[in-house]
């Protein structure tokens, strides 16, 4: 593979049919074409798509924008596996979360009741302590169905990835914020990078491995894709 600038885009070279051009939630653009397609192709694909790219460009900053920080108070929606729950929050004699009745219960002791900071600690345990188990589970399965082995998993936060795999030490990263998609999703992502262990590169063989196993990844790439990064 190779990277080239075309009308001020890296372009990168790949074994691919068609130019794919696709736009981050952290704004980055990333486009792709064939090895020996001519620049002049690529360049008026480019440009065919420039006031796509500004509107995208604009209604992703116009989003980050509007998006507040939660205060982790009650009546917030919080996500968890797909599905957005009520924040309900209390005071109790130690520092806890639950689901219930369709909502989250965050229940703090009365010292950190107004703390907004020390409440998001609370809940970030509880969804890493949910992730280990979920992700866990779910790279378990997909070793045994692929035959494969890991040497490490790690569960953390990630800024512009759902996941990693460093294919020569066999170390899987995946990302703390994923508990809150859909076990579709979470499964897709973790299949995606096991895939890797084969296949380095998204290549066509990386692809057709994973609809072999996957035959409708497609669409877990698109929820994913729609609302955070991949």
């Amino acid at each position: 593979m190779k990277v080239e600038k075309i009308l001020g885009y890296e372009v990168h070279r790949k074994k691919v049919k068609n130019i794919n051009l696709r736009i981050r939630p952290n704004m980055e653009i990333y486009i792709s074409a064939p090895m020996n397609l001519h620049s002049d192709y690529i360049e008026n694909f480019i440009r065919s798509k420039e006031k796509w790219i500004k509107q995208v460009l604009k209604k992703i900053e116009e989003a980050k924008q509007n998006q507040l920080p939660s205060q982790y108070l009650s009546g917030e929606k919080h996500k968890y596996l797909g599905k957005e729950y009520e924040l309900e929050v209390k005071q109790g004699n130690s520092n806890r979360v639950s689901l219930k009745e369709g909502k989250i219960i965050l229940t703090v002791i009365s010292n950190i009741f107004e703390n907004s900071d020390e409440k998001k600690k609370v809940m970030e345990k509880w969804y890493f302590e949910n992730a280990q188990k979920v992700f866990v589970n779910a790279i378990q399965k997909w070793l045994e169905i692929l035959d494969e082995s890991i040497e490490k998993l790690s569960i953390k936060p990630m800024k512009s990835r759902w996941g990693s795999c460093n294919y020569v030490k066999r170390y899987i990263n995946l990302n703390t914020e994923l508990i809150k998609r859909t076990q579709f999703e979470i499964e897709y992502v973790v299949l995606h990078e096991l895939t890797h262990l084969k296949y380095p590169n998204h290549g066509k063989g990386f692809y057709r491995y994973i609809e072999n196993y996957m035959p409708n990844y497609k669409m877990a790439e698109k929820m994913l894709n729609a609302k955070h990064y991949y």
